[in-house]
């Protein structure tokens, strides 16, 4: 009987399902793997204690992000949405991902030292988390045009990535081992992901290995960098405050904003992710493959609060109507 209540349940508000499913509190062991809250939280923490990989921490974090490229990509099918409906909605989430966010990206990593330049310069490069997708249907979002967009910001990530890249950052970088990277990160998992979505594994199952290859990714990046985590705690914090205003200030600013546009919640929730997310396990990656470990240090932080931001954003849109603030005298309503 609970079965059947349970699946009843998954196919009248699946947006509540999937909610429990990524943050609930697990109550077995085995559901530890369905929470990327606790899973990431139980990664940094070991890295931290255990000091990370001692050999092979490159090759470890390209892999494992390898991986949860593929699987995650291996979500998205392109062919539920329809191009023309979602072109503008593209060009926007474009726009705020790779205009609003990476120029506050680069705007607060000016105040950082040179060594941290690499990160903040790969993190503004970096496309959007794949996350969206899923996220945008659980806040109650329209989630074929978070999809599409999604899709379109990697494709534009192939060419804006090494641009910004070399541009921002100059001869430190090495071309091949970028252009190697991009293939290894970016390309291969979006080839292999199409494999991957034929084959018939159950949601769960592909939520733990998610989960399992980003807590590998994280147990690597944050052990590299434990003598800069302990060592200097005013530059933990410094990044901490930085990480807040390019998730929770761009975030709810983009919010607020389309709220008093006229913009219905359904269609903004996504233009909040884009404005306020970026991969940063690929950035993470990125910056040890091609830079020091140290490098990788305000993408790690900063992805501690992305988590943070997500479990705000699902309690402020359970609380928060449909309708939007009433626009002020002379105010046009969304349109759009």
């Amino acid at each position: 009987m609970r079965g059947a209540f349970g699946g009843l349940a998954r196919r009248r508000r699946p947006e509540a399902y999937l909610y429990r499913q990524v943050f609930r509190m697990p109550m077995r062991p085995a559901d530890i793997l369905q929470s990327y809250a606790i899973v990431m939280t139980l990664g940094l923490v070991l890295g931290l204690l255990a000091g990370g990989f001692p050999i092979l921490t490159k090759e470890i974090s390209m892999a494992s992000l390898a991986i949860l490229m593929t699987l995650s990509l291996s979500t998205v099918r392109i062919g539920e949405a329809r191009v023309k409906e979602h072109v503008g909605h593209s060009v926007w989430s474009l726009l705020l991902n790779y205009g609003a966010l990476s120029l506050l990206i680069l705007a607060m990593g000016l105040a950082f030292s040179k060594e941290l330049w690499p990160g903040w310069v790969l993190m503004a490069a970096a496309p959007s988390a794949i996350s969206i997708v899923p996220f945008t249907s659980v806040f109650g979002g329209k989630t074929t045009k978070a999809l599409f967009s999604t899709a379109v910001n990697y494709v534009a990530a192939l060419a804006l990535m090494p641009v910004m890249t070399v541009l921002l950052i100059g001869s430190a970088v090495d071309i091949s081992s970028l252009v190697e990277s991009l293939l290894i990160l970016i390309v291969l998992p979006m080839l292999a992901s199409r494999a991957v979505a034929k084959i018939r594994m159950g949601k769960r199952t592909n939520t733990a290995l998610i989960n399992l290859s980003f807590a590998v990714l994280i147990f690597a990046v944050a052990g590299a960098n434990r003598s800069a985590f302990l060592g200097n705690p005013l530059i933990v914090l410094a990044i901490s405050a930085a990480a807040i205003m390019r998730t929770f200030g761009i975030g709810f600013a983009t919010e607020l904003s389309l709220r008093r546009a006229g913009m219905p919640k359904s269609e903004r929730i996504a233009y909040v992710l884009f404005a306020s997310y970026k991969n940063l396990g690929l950035t993470a990656t990125m910056a040890i493959a091609l830079f020091l470990p140290i490098v990788a240090v305000p993408a790690t932080i900063c992805i501690v609060f992305e988590v943070a931001w997500v479990i705000f954003l699902t309690r402020y849109y359970r609380g928060v109507s449909e309708s939007p603030i009433r626009n002020p005298p002379g105010g046009a309503a969304w349109s759009g």
